[in-house]
């Protein structure tokens, strides 16, 4: 887990993204889903036992890999695996969201 496909590759220019705080590069093109996993994260939420959850299908059906994407002044709950990424784009785990679905933040 997380490496990219670099050989006989050509790719754009790197863009930035902000997923908890953290700055991580991208690639234009890719998911969220595909950023965060090349950059070591595995884990996007949290379930309502705390158990780590990531993720599973990577094509939209299992809704494992929900996060928060921010749309100007609120955030918005997106599949990651169906998001493509943005330059500037902020994005937060959703561990931080309680059962009732109230920011913990």
């Amino acid at each position: 887990m997380g490496s990219r496909v670099t050989l006989h590759t050509r790719r754009p220019e790197p863009i930035d993204f902000t997923f908890d705080g953290a700055t991580l590069p991208a690639y234009p093109g890719e998911t969220l889903a595909a950023a965060l996993i090349a950059n070591n994260i595995s884990g996007f939420r949290r379930d309502l036992h705390g158990r780590l959850r990531g993720p599973y299908c990577n094509m939209g059906t299992c809704f494992e890999c929900m996060l928060e994407v921010r749309t100007g002044d609120s955030w918005r709950a997106v599949r990651a695996c169906l998001t493509p990424v943005a330059a500037g784009m902020t994005a937060r785990s959703r561990s931080s969201i309680d059962a009732a679905g109230r920011s913990r933040r």
